[in-house]
This record gives structure tokens, C-alpha cells and sequence, in this order.
């Protein structure tokens, strides 16, 4: 791995890449499905009851588990990053940033279709739904910790 001026913030004392913090906040975003699908689980009387909280149908809820798909490969693969990586893990990561578009533009048409079935009626998790895709959105676009952290465990 060779540092440029700068990449001393990327990398613990030990020489280990840091996970951004950008890139955990998206993981977590995107798997939120899995989240509620483990939620339900713990609840004995009627699971379905508890997902139809979340998801009016399950087209959504099965959409919500395609969104974290991608989540869960990339989560999978930032407990690999290691001092000496193996070179699968490189290869994996060069197609790290199109699973997250891939979920982000998924999650975007999950939203869509939550927000419509109850168009009029304000929600403010919906809101915050709305606000955090948004958000991954920019990180997407605009995070240079992102894409730099993508660029060093590929060189490596």
C-alpha cells in the first residue's frame, strides 16, 4: 500500500485501513430490513404481525431483504481487511461502489412505494426513511473518506 500525504488518518497505528464512518452509517441503512425481519423473530405470538408494522406487503418486505443483500456482502467483506489481505478480497472490493448504488437506487424505489401507499398522512419515519437515503445518497457521490478507503484496499 503505498500512503499519500494525508492517508496517516485512514490507517490505525498498527497499519490497518479505518472503516469510514460513511460507509457503516450506509451498511446499517441499507440492512434495516434484516434488522426488522430479526425483530419479528423475537416476537412469539404473531411474527407477520410485527413485520406489517414495517412493510405493508411482502413485496416490501422482500424488497427491504434485496436492498441489504449488498449491505451484508460488503459488511462481510470489511471483516476481512487485514494487514495481508487475500486477493479475492481486493477483487470484491473494486465492485463495492456499484452494490452500494444498487441498493441505494432499490431503496429508493422500497421508499417509493412506502411513501405512496400513505401518500396524504405525514409520518416523521418516513421522513427520517426519506432523509437518510438522501444522505447515503451524498455520501455516495461526494465522500472522499469513501472513495479513498475503496482506493487503498484495492491498491493494496
Amino acid at each position: 500500500m503505498r500512503l499519500e500525504p494525508g492517508d496517516e488518518r485512514y490507517v490505525t497505528l498498527d497499519g490497518v485501513l479505518k472503516t469510514p464512518w460513511s460507509l457503516l452509517f450506509m451498511l446499517l441503512f441499507f440492512m434495516r430490513g434484516y434488522a426488522a425481519w430479526i425483530i419479528s423473530l423475537t416476537f412469539i405470538e404473531d411474527p407477520n404481525r410485527l413485520l406489517k408494522f414495517f412493510y405493508t406487503s411482502t413485496e416490501q418486505f422482500g424488497l427491504a431483504l434485496l436492498v441489504g443483500a449488498p449491505a451484508m456482502l460488503i459488511f462481510v467483506l470489511l471483516t476481512q481487511i487485514k494487514a495481508e489481505m487475500a486477493e479475492w478480497v481486493r477483487q470484491a472490493f473494486r465492485i463495492m461502489p456499484l452494490l452500494l448504488w444498487f441498493s441505494w437506487i432499490v431503496d429508493g424505489a422500497l421508499l417509493l412505494s412506502l411513501v405512496s401507499n400513505l401518500w396524504p398522512a405525514f409520518s416523521m419515519v418516513k421522513a427520517l426513511l426519506l432523509f437518510g437515503w438522501l444522505m447515503a445518497g451524498w455520501m455516495l457521490l461526494f465522500s472522499r473518506h469513501l472513495k479513498r478507503f475503496n482506493a487503498l484496499v484495492v491498491v493494496r
